[in-house]
Parts: C-alpha cells; sequence; structure tokens
C-alpha cells in the first residue's frame, strides 16, 4: 500500500499541470523575442540598401503582430501562474493550520506563524516573476549559441558575459544562504518574544520589567536588522557589479560588431542583432542574481514547511458515529508532553458511568492537567486508549468528537468577537442554545449585566473581562451544545462565592441530565459534589474508588480504594512507572 502524500507534496502535484503548461509558454515567448534581432538585421540590410518603403512597413507590422503575440502570451503566462498560486493556497491553508492547531508536536504555538507566513511566501513565489525568471533562465545559452552563429567572436564575448552573470549567482549563493537562515530565526524569536511580552503586558508592568523587557527585545532586534544589513549590503554590492558586468557585456558587443561590420565580416544589422540578443540572454540571470536574497528565504520557507508536514500526524476521516451516552473508559494511559521529555501521566486507568461526577486531584505538578488534556483529545496518548462508549478516541471523526466533549482548560483563552459567538465556538450564533449553555454554565445574569449583554465585544484571550467572568464564560462554552463528556480543569481557580456556588449548581445539574463530569480541583469543597476521587502524584495512581472510601484512605494507611460489589474496600497499590515508546 503507498504511503498517502502530504497535502504540501498534494499542493505541489497539482500545481505541475501549470508548471508545464508556463514552461510550453515560455518557449513562445523566447521565440518571439527573436523577432526585434530578425528585424534588425532585415531593416540593416534589406530596407537601408534597397531603400523601399513599403518592405519597411511589411516588416514592421509583422514585428508588431509578434510584438503583441508576446505580451499576450506574457499575460496568458501571469494568468496561469495566479490560478496556481491560488490551487496551492486552498490545498495547503486548511491542512496546514488544522495540522498546527491540531497537535503541538512541532511547538505549533512557537513556529506557527512563521510557517503561516512561509506558506504566503511560496503563494506570492509562484503567482509573482519570479517563476517565469526561472524559465527564462534556460534560453539563455540558446540566445548564447545564436550569437555564435552570427559570429564566433561575438559568441565568446556573449559566453564569457553568460559565465560571469552565473558566477554572480553562485556567489551571492555563498554569502546570502547562512545570513538569511540566520536572521529568519533571530526574527522569529524576536516577533515571539514581542508577542509573549505585549500578552502579558500587565505582569510586565506591575513589576517593573518594561526596560527589561525592551532592552532585550531591542537587543535582538539590533541583532536582527545588523545581520540583515550586512546581507542586503553584500548583496546590493553583488548587483551592481553584475548590473556593470551586463552593460560591459553589451557594450563588448557593440565595440567587437561595430570592429566586425568596419573589417566587413558582419553587416551593422548583425551587430545590433547580437546586442540585442545578449541583453534578451543576461536579462533572467541578472534579475535571478537581484532576487537571490528572496530565493534563499523562499528555500528555507519550503524546507521548514516539509519539516513541519512530516511531524504532524496522518490524521484518519474517522467514523460518523452516532451521538455518545457518554460512558468513558481509560485503560493505561501514557502522556508525553508535545514537546518531548518523560512520561507525565503513566499508566492510568478509570471509568466513569454516564451521570458520574469524577474529580481528579494532586498536588502541583502530579500530571492532572495533562490527563485533562488526553481526556480531550488534545494531546496524544504514546499507550494504552481512551474509550468513549466503547470506542477509541482515534475511531471518531475530530471534529465530530469535539462537538461531544466540553473542555475547559486551566487557562481560559477566548477570541475576538462577541461574548455569544465565544460560548457558541464561533459557529454561526443559535441565541437559544446560547442562553440555554449560559444559564445551564450559571452565567446568564453575570452577562446580562456587562454593557451589551451577549453582544459585548471581547478581545483575543477575553481581555475586557475580569478572570471569574472568562471563566464563567468558558465553562458556558464548554457546555454548549449538549455535550456528554465535559472536562473541567480547575474551573473554580477565579471564581468568587457566587461564582463558587453558580459552578456548583451547574455541576449539580449536568450529573442530573447524565452527563459524564470529570473535575481537576485543588479546593475540597468542590468535592462535595463529586461522586468518585482519582488521586495523582507524579503522573501515577495514588487511589481511585468512592469520594469516602478515598477521603478515608487518604486520612490513614492506605493509598488506594477498589470498589468492590458489596462496599468499598481499601487496598495498597503499587504503581509501576510506565516508559514512553522512543
Amino acid at each position: 500500500m503507498s504511503k498517502k502524500k502530504s497535502p504540501f507534496a498534494e499542493a505541489l502535484t497539482a500545481c505541475r499541470p501549470a508548471f508545464v503548461s508556463v514552461a510550453f509558454i515560455s518557449i513562445f515567448i523566447n521565440l518571439t523575442m527573436l523577432a526585434l534581432p530578425l528585424y534588425s538585421i532585415q531593416v540593416s540590410d534589406r530596407v537601408l540598401q534597397s531603400r523601399n518603403a513599403g518592405t519597411l512597413v511589411m516588416l514592421t507590422l509583422i514585428v508588431v503582430v509578434f510584438l503583441a503575440l508576446y505580451g499576450f502570451l506574457e499575460y496568458v503566462r501571469a494568468g496561469i501562474q495566479l490560478r496556481a498560486s491560488i490551487l496551492f493556497d486552498d490545498i495547503i491553508r486548511r491542512s496546514l493550520f488544522d495540522g498546527l492547531m491540531r497537535t503541538d508536536v512541532t511547538g505549533a504555538s512557537r513556529i506557527g506563524p512563521q510557517v503561516l507566513r512561509d506558506a504566503e511566501m511560496l503563494r506570492e513565489a509562484i503567482s509573482s516573476g519570479l517563476v517565469s525568471t526561472m524559465f527564462d533562465v534556460p534560453w539563455a545559452p540558446i540566445f548564447v549559441l545564436l550569437c555564435f552563429m552570427l559570429h564566433p567572436l561575438l559568441g565568446v564575448v556573449a559566453l564569457c558575459g553568460a559565465i560571469a552573470m552565473f558566477a554572480f549567482t553562485w556567489l551571492s549563493e555563498g554569502i546570502t544562504k547562512s545570513s538569511v537562515r540566520h536572521a529568519t530565526q533571530l526574527s522569529a524569536e524576536a516577533s515571539q518574544f514581542a508577542a509573549s511580552a505585549l500578552k502579558n503586558g500587565d505582569a510586565v508592568r506591575g513589576l517593573g520589567m518594561g526596560d527589561t523587557i525592551s532592552d532585550r527585545w531591542n537587543a535582538t532586534q539590533n541583532e536582527v536588522v545588523a545581520t540583515q544589513a550586512v546581507t542586503t549590503e553584500r548583496v546590493a554590492a553583488i548587483n551592481a557589479v553584475s548590473k556593470f558586468v551586463t552593460m560591459l557585456v553589451q557594450a563588448a558587443i557593440l565595440g567587437v560588431g561595430a570592429w566586425l561590420a568596419i573589417e566587413q565580416l558582419i553587416s551593422p544589422g548583425v551587430m545590433m542583432a547580437a546586442s540585442i540578443m545578449m541583453g534578451r540572454a543576461l536579462a533572467p540571470v541578472q534579475m535571478v542574481v537581484g532576487q537571490w536574497k528572496r530565493i534563499v528565504a523562499l528555500r528555507g520557507s519550503y524546507a521548514r514547511i516539509q519539516q513541519v508536514m512530516a511531524q504532524m500526524p496522518e490524521q484518519g476521516a474517522g467514523a460518523n458515529l452516532p451521538a455518545p451516552i457518554g460512558k468513558l473508559d481509560v485503560h493505561g494511559v501514557v502522556v508525553v508532553p508535545p514537546t518531548g521529555g518523560r512520561p507525565v501521566v503513566k499508566g492510568v486507568s478509570f471509568s466513569a458511568a454516564p451521570g458520574e461526577v469524577i474529580a481528579i486531584i494532586g498536588s502541583s505538578g502530579s500530571g492532572k492537567s495533562s490527563m485533562a488534556r488526553a481526556l480531550a483529545g488534545v494531546w496524544p496518548l504514546v499507550q494504552g486508549a481512551i474509550q468513549l462508549d466503547g470506542k477509541h478516541f482515534q475511531e471518531w471523526d475530530p471534529n465530530r468528537l469535539g462537538k461531544h466533549i466540553g473542555y475547559l482548560p486551566q487557562s481560559v483563552e477566548l477570541f475576538s468577537g462577541t461574548i455569544a459567538q465565544n460560548i457558541a465556538r464561533l459557529a454561526k450564533v443559535d441565541d437559544r442554545a446560547v442562553i440555554a449553555a449560559a444559564k445551564a454554565a450559571g452565567a446568564h445574569e453575570l452577562i446580562l449585566r456587562l454593557p451589551k449583554g451577549y453582544d459585548t465585544q471581547i478581545g483575543d484571550g477575553g481581555s475586557a473581562l475580569s478572570g471569574g467572568t472568562r471563566q464563567r464564560v468558558g465553562l458556558a462554552r464548554a457546555l454548549f451544545g449538549d455535550p456528554r463528556l465535559i472536562i473541567l480543569d480547575e474551573p473554580n481557580a477565579n471564581l468568587d462565592d457566587e461564582g463558587d456556588r453558580a459552578l456548583h449548581r451547574a455541576v449539580v445539574e449536568m450529573k442530573k441530565a447524565g452527563r459524564t463530569v470529570i473535575v481537576i480541583t485543588h479546593r475540597p469543597q468542590m468535592l462535595s459534589v463529586v461522586d468518585k476521587i482519582l488521586v495523582m502524584s507524579f503522573g501515577l495512581t495514588l487511589a481511585f474508588g468512592p469520594r469516602d472510601a478515598v477521603l478515608q484512605s487518604l486520612r490513614g494507611p492506605n493509598l488506594a480504594v477498589a470498589a468492590s460489589n458489596d462496599k468499598p474496600r481499601l487496598q495498597p497499590v503499587q504503581p509501576v512507572p510506565v516508559q514512553a515508546k522512543a
């Protein structure tokens, strides 16, 4: 069975017919350019000798037709490149963005914006004249060969000019390759640092870190500017010399041609034709030299996108399964952070029935939030399985599964838009469903007290809202669409007494509605509404069972709870660390 192509490879394959068409049209574009040198030869050798105005008119009409054809073909070639760039963007854009959003195996939050810019640069390169120039460069040797056919000495001059221009291209490669890569890396780091500083502006100002942050960003930015300045200066010097060489070669062609014409070895028309063909031969090469810094940057973009696409895990379409009831089964789950390292969840197993509320507790760093991310399908599993109604997560269509899960992360991030749009998960707003979710979360009255109620505009991250309000809006978003599995990671971390009471009522109502609720909490008062408790420490299970039995076991010598058919009984648990797969 053949390996499925990545979306990047598919995009390039889809653009291949367009590139073939551009190459084919480039043949005729360059052939039409021969009209001018032929016209100069005919005017010099025939019209000036015969002094026949009719011949001049006919030759002029013919060359006008060829030049019009040249302009039309250039227009067609540009249109094909534009449509190829749109096709490339249409194939790569959603796959790349969805892949970055689906998993953070490549550090999407760090390199994601850079990779998306890389894709945009490639799209612009396809639609620009750079692609057509690359198809014109192979014609340079042909025009040099035509100069040899006019006279060997003219061919030698043309060949020397072409060799010099290709040498400048090689020199540009050596100068720009490493510096452009270094400047791109520094620029990405500076942008990431600036975005982080602006996002945490309150902490920066409150801790008096403004001058330190500014100095650090300016130092990085100065290094970026210095690196780019050195590269640009060197490339500018090469471009200046290449332009000098281009004009020198054309002058040499005219000088040598004039000497040959004086010696009556060629006609004056041949001298002009050789100059025109030499200019046509060197023009695309000179353009490549001038654009070499951009070409190097595009090569880096190409390599980064390939690397990111290779690291993205394949995602199957999944089955269109019916809506789940909410029975959750976790079997020997091992979780490793996407950035790598040691397992943070090691062989955890438990089950939850519809209508049950399970609390996951433990000290900081025990793996609770990592377990929550795995249950929400945010982080992949290294070992083990998570089943919903007996179906593995991998069997579900990812987007459809997400609509059956309500996830409230520990750090609630909201999007630019209205309160209603955020609760509706940025889908089309159904007022009835949005209000129902807000009421279920106990946030309806709170939202109505905002300046414009559900139409209140908020910025990225809910910057216009307090921490408690943002958390309650996040809970409403988690409950939108009547999900059957609810995962709440520290849902009361920023709540006041009123919000805490509203959360308790919401969890009780979820339980009555038959939803499966997983709550990660540090607050003992939250345990009053749960049915079972899972105690974690360093990624391992210390205890799991009915609430009262687990709490009692934590006060005594026992470490875990195992539920029997008659009554909870306490027994020690000897967890064994699980090694992650290589």
